[in-house]
C-alpha cells in the first residue's frame, strides 16, 4: 500500500532571505548527459533552489542514465552521512545488482534456484555471488544465500525522482511513471500556470506528485505516494553512486 508524503518542504519566502544563496545538496552525476541549457533547465535550477529539505542536504544526480531513460533530476536522502562501505562494492556492476535485489526480495534461497529463476549459467552466478560476499552483501553457506541486513546495506532513506516541463504536463507524468520503477517519490515540475483539474487527477491516477513554481518559490501542490525501496535493481544502482559519492571506503 503507497501513502502520498512530501519529504522535506518548501521555504516561505520570508525563511529565504534575500541575500543567502541556496544550493540544492551536492551535485554529481556518474554517468549520464549534460544539461541543455534553456527555459526546463533554468526552471528546474530555480525551483529546486528554494527547496527545504529539513537540514538533510540530499545528494543530487542531474540527468544521470537510467534504464528507464534520464531523468531531470534524482535527489537521495541518506540514513546518515557518515557513511563507511566495504570497498569491495566498488567493483560491482548492474548484473551484481540484479542478483542483489533478487537475494533482498526473497531473502532466503539456494544457488540452483537463484541459477533457474534468473537464467544464470551456475559458473556465472558463482562468480556474482562471491563479489557480494566479499562486498558483505549477502551470507552463502552450503550452497545456500541469504540476504545481510537491508539497513546496513541501503543508505538511501529516500529516494526522489523529478522531471520538468515547461508546457507539456502530460509527458511529464509519462516520465514521472517511469521514474517510480527506482523512486520513492516520483513528481513533476512545472510553472504554476500549468496546474489545473486535469493534471491533478492524472497525477493522482499514477502516484506522481506535483510541485509548481511561481517564478518566485515552489510548492508542493499534491504529495507523491511514497513507494518502499529499493523497489528495483535501479533503486540499489542509485545507492550505489551515493555510497561512491557520499560515502568513504573502510580500510581495514
Amino acid at each position: 500500500m503507497h501513502t502520498r508524503s512530501t519529504p522535506g518542504r518548501v521555504k516561505t519566502e520570508a525563511e529565504m532571505g534575500a541575500s543567502i544563496p541556496l544550493a540544492f545538496g551536492d551535485t554529481w552525476t556518474p554517468r549520464g548527459r549534460k544539461p541543455t541549457p534553456g527555459p526546463e533547465a533554468e526552471l528546474l535550477d530555480a525551483a529546486l533552489a528554494s527547496y527545504d529539505w529539513e537540514g538533510r542536504a540530499p545528494v543530487v544526480f542531474r540527468e544521470p542514465q537510467m534504464p528507464t531513460g534520464f531523468p531531470d533530476v534524482i535527489a537521495v536522502l541518506l540514513r546518515d552521512r557518515n557513511l563507511l562501505f566495504n570497498p569491495a562494492r566498488l567493483k560491482l556492476r548492474e548484473e551484481h545488482l540484479r542478483l542483489l535485489h533478487h537475494v533482498h526480495a526473497v531473502q532466503r534461497t539456494s544457488e540452483s534456484r537463484l541459477a533457474t529463476s534468473l537464467r544464470l549459467k551456475p559458473a556465472k552466478l558463482s562468480d556474482l555471488l562471491v563479489d557480494l560476499e566479499a562486498a558483505g552483501l549477502i551470507r552463502r553457506a552450503d550452497r545456500r544465500v541469504a540476504a545481510r541486513s537491508l539497513a546496513r546495506a541501503f543508505v538511501a532513506r529516500h529516494i526522489v525522482a523529478v522531471e520538468a516541463k515547461i508546457r507539456d504536463w502530460h509527458r511529464a507524468i509519462e516520465q514521472a511513471v517511469a521514474n517510480t520503477w527506482f523512486a520513492s517519490h516520483s513528481y513533476v515540475l512545472l510553472p504554476e500556470k500549468s496546474w489545473s483539474p486535469a493534471l491533478r487527477d492524472r497525477a493522482i491516477e499514477h502516484g506522481v506528485g506535483v510541485i509548481v513554481y511561481d517564478g518566485q518559490t515552489s510548492s508542493i501542490r499534491l504529495g507523491a505516494e511514497e513507494r518502499a525501496i529499493p523497489a528495483s535493481y535501479g533503486s540499489w544502482l542509485v545507492n550505489e553512486w551515493t555510497l561512491r559519492h557520499a560515502g568513504r571506503p573502510a580500510i581495514e
